[in-house]
């Protein structure tokens, strides 16, 4: 992998990272931020992927620079709409758990 190629597939999810952490206004750890990092990574480049591969019909991907660029720029806008869809998510749904053990079950 070359610097080009590393820089587009990592640096929009770190960007959306740094946009998701402002919009919350809390202190992300860095077990949090390396979460929200690979999730950010990786369906900000299935996304990129799917997009390249069933629309635009691209069968290789060769890292030219024009490629690195338009990618990146791609990469990052849909990023950044996932950081945002990702916090409308957790602002609006809120998933309750309730565990029971068998000393529960008997009472």
């Amino acid at each position: 992998m070359t610097f080009n190629e590393v820089m587009a597939l990592i640096m929009p999810s770190i960007i959306a990272l740094l946009f998701y952490s402002k919009v919350t206004l809390k202190k992300v750890t860095f077990f949090d931020g390396l979460c929200n990092t690979v999730l950010f990574i990786l369906i900000t480049n299935c996304i990129c992927y799917a997009f390249l591969i069933y629309l635009k019909k691209t069968v290789s991907f060769i890292y030219t620079d024009s490629f690195t660029l338009k990618y990146s720029i791609m990469a990052t806008f849909i990023a950044i709409v996932i950081a945002i869809i990702y916090r409308f998510l957790e602002l609006n749904f809120s998933i309750g758990l309730r565990v029971v053990t068998s000393r529960d079950e008997e009472e």
